[in-house]
């Protein structure tokens, strides 16, 4: 019964317990998230010029944004007639939801850090996050259809 509560298993479920099918796309959501505000760090670093954003407020913005989305989701969304089975997520799935964007956000942070600390091309960067985020959504497109019986 604790998996039940845990790990969504049916629609009922979705948004109710800590994981669910939309958790892949908030880890996604976090790899973009930080590798747009990264472009603020990249470039400059990449030309020798000192960067407009650290990584540290590059992550501290994914966050800010990653919580806004929740907000997003869950108040604008409910409103428009946008979210999943219009019901409000539980703190848990929220609580989750921003952990999993989070340590979307942490791995790319750690990849732009071995990155530049090695000396190594910023394409390497870019390619890394674009591949990892379709690769991702990829894995989230598929299971939701799976989970939804398409």
């Amino acid at each position: 019964m604790f998996f039940n509560e845990f790990i969504a298993e049916t629609i009922a479920e979705v948004g109710i317990s800590w994981l669910d099918i939309f958790s892949i796309g908030h880890f996604c959501f976090g790899i973009g998230v930080f590798l747009f505000f990264s472009l603020f760090y990249t470039i400059p670093k990449n030309k020798g010029h000192v960067p407009i954003f650290s990584l540290l407020l590059v992550f501290i913005l994914t966050f800010i944004v990653l919580i806004a989305w929740e907000l997003l989701e869950n108040l604008l969304f409910i409103e428009i007639g946008w979210k999943f089975e219009g019901r409000l997520d539980s703190w848990q799935n929220i609580t989750s939801d921003i952990i999993i964007g989070v340590f979307g956000a942490l791995i790319s942070w750690l990849f732009c850090h071995l990155i530049f600390t090695k000396g190594k091309s910023i394409w390497a960067y870019y390619i890394f996050g674009i591949i990892g985020f379709g690769l991702w959504l990829g894995v989230f497109i598929i299971v939701r259809a799976i989970f939804l019986g398409y």
